[in-house]
């Protein structure tokens, strides 16, 4: 019986939105990119849940994206759920980007 050679592979966390994320061509995203990136990913394990609604996973992603790439107060003020639900409506009329959006929301939902 042939046995299946395995193969060890290391998983790069930072990486692992890279592809979604709009870069130059060759280049290497720098710390502060990446400090970025990180909070996201930390933000969404705190946040979306297996029982939330694609919407309001949508909602919690997109919020957390416009706190990590502008700050917390971004997400605050009134007029910031009135942007929050024009970008979810975006992403879901979009089929490429619901698409990754669901996703990096299946990955990260407790």
């Amino acid at each position: 019986m042939p046995t299946a050679e395995l193969r060890e592979h290391e998983w790069n966390q930072e990486r692992a939105f890279l592809p979604f994320i709009s870069l130059e061509e060759g280049k290497e995203p720098n710390q502060k990119e990446l400090d970025k990136i990180e909070l996201f990913e930390k933000g969404l394990e705190n946040e979306i849940g297996r029982t939330d609604t694609i919407e309001q996973a949508m909602t919690k992603m997109v919020r957390m994206a416009l706190c990590a790439e502008f700050g917390a107060a971004a997400v605050k003020s009134q007029k910031a759920d009135q942007m929050v639900s024009t970008i979810v409506a975006g992403i879901m009329a979009e089929p490429e980007l619901r698409k990754q959006a669901l996703y990096i929301i299946d990955r990260f939902a407790k």
